[in-house]
C-alpha cells in the first residue's frame, strides 16, 4: 500500500482502524516521532509488547520495504513536516519578520506535501483525455478548489482548449447532463465530499464524458472519477494561521497538467500564442518578456 501523503499522516488517519498491535506500534511512533526515526525494532516492540515480526510487518503495511526503510522514510517526512506536527503547540506569528518567514517555510512545506504524493501516471493519463477533449468543464466548491477551478479554465484557454468553470452546483449538474463522449469534467476538490461534485462526474460518466479529479484517494468524488490525481491534505483546518496545504497541493498539479499539456501542444499552438501576444502589446504598447495576458 502506497501512503497516500507522508507516513505521519497515514498512520494518524489509519490509527482508528488498526488492530490493537499495529495501533500500538502507531500511537508509539506518533508520541515520540523524532525519537521513533532513531528506535530499534526490538526496542519498538518491547515498548508496543509486540513481537519483531510485527513490526516488520507494520513498515511494509506502510508501504516500505522493512522497518529500516519505514524509519528513512519516516525521518524525511518528520524533517519535511516539523512545522504540522508541532502546530498545535505554536502560536501565530505576529510580526511582520515571522509572518514572512513563517509563511515561507509554510508553503514550501505545502508543496512538498503535495509532491510526496505525486504520482506521474495518472498526471499522464489525464493529459491524454484532456488533449482530446472537445470541451473541458473545470468544477470547484469552496474556497480554495473554487478558485482553482477558475484558474485551471484560465491555463486551459491559453492552449487553445473550449474550457469553461463553474462553482455554482445548479451549473455543474446541467452542464454534466449536456455533456458527451469528446467531452471531460476537471473536478478539483479537497474532501472529495461535495455532492454536487459527486453527482456531477457520476451524471458526466452516464454520458459518456470522462471525469478528471484532483482529490482525496477513496473518496466518494474519486469512486466516481476515470482518473484521480491523488491529493490528501491532512488536517489543515488546525492550520489557520498557515497556508493551506490543499491549496497549493491543487495549483502544484494545475501547473504541472497546464505544463505537460503545452509540452505536447506545442506546435499546434505557438503561432496562437505569438498572435495573443502581438495583439496584447497594442493594450500597452512593447514590454519586458511576461505571461501571456498579463
Amino acid at each position: 500500500m502506497r501512503p497516500v501523503s507522508s507516513l505521519i499522516d497515514t498512520m494518524r488517519l489509519m490509527a482508528p482502524e488498526m488492530s490493537r498491535a499495529d495501533r500500538n506500534v502507531a500511537n508509539i511512533i506518533l508520541s515520540d516521532i523524532e525519537a521513533a526515526t532513531r528506535i530499534s525494532t526490538k526496542s519498538l516492540a518491547a515498548q508496543a509488547e509486540v513481537s519483531e515480526p510485527t513490526i516488520i510487518r507494520f513498515a511494509r503495511r506502510m508501504g516500505c520495504d522493512g522497518f529500516t526503510d519505514f524509519k528513512i522514510r519516516l525521518a524525511q517526512d518528520y524533517a519535511l513536516g516539523r512545522m504540522y506536527i508541532a502546530a498545535e503547540r505554536q502560536e501565530p506569528a505576529k510580526t511582520g519578520r515571522a509572518v514572512a518567514e513563517h509563511v515561507y517555510e509554510a508553503t514550501a512545506q505545502a508543496l512538498a506535501n503535495a509532491f510526496s504524493q505525486r504520482d506521474p501516471d495518472a498526471l499522464e493519463h489525464a493529459v491524454d483525455i484532456l488533449d482530446k477533449a472537445q470541451r473541458v468543464f473545470c468544477f470547484g466548491v469552496g474556497g480554495s478548489s473554487a478558485n482553482v477551478a477558475r484558474e485551471a479554465e484560465n491555463r486551459l484557454f491559453r492552449l487553445d482548449m473550449a474550457a469553461s468553470a463553474t462553482c455554482d452546483s445548479y451549473q455543474q449538474l446541467i452542464m454534466a447532463a449536456n455533456c458527451g463522449t469528446a467531452d471531460t469534467l476537471l473536478i478539483f476538490s479537497v474532501t472529495g465530499k461535495p455532492r454536487s461534485l459527486v453527482d456531477s462526474a457520476e451524471i458526466a460518466r452516464s454520458q459518456g464524458a470522462a471525469v478528471i479529479a484532483v482529490t482525496k484517494p477513496d473518496s466518494e468524488l474519486a469512486k466516481h472519477s476515470d482518473v484521480v490525481i491523488p491529493l490528501h491534505a491532512f488536517d489543515e483546518e488546525k492550520f489557520f494561521y498557515m497556508p493551506n496545504r490543499g491549496r497549493y497541493g491543487q495549483l502544484y498539479v494545475l501547473d504541472c497538467l497546464a505544463t505537460l499539456l503545452g509540452a505536447r501542444r506545442m506546435k499546434s499552438v505557438s503561432k496562437k500564442l505569438w498572435r495573443a501576444r502581438r495583439i496584447l502589446a497594442d493594450l500597452h504598447g512593447p514590454t519586458d518578456p511576461q505571461p501571456v495576458g498579463d
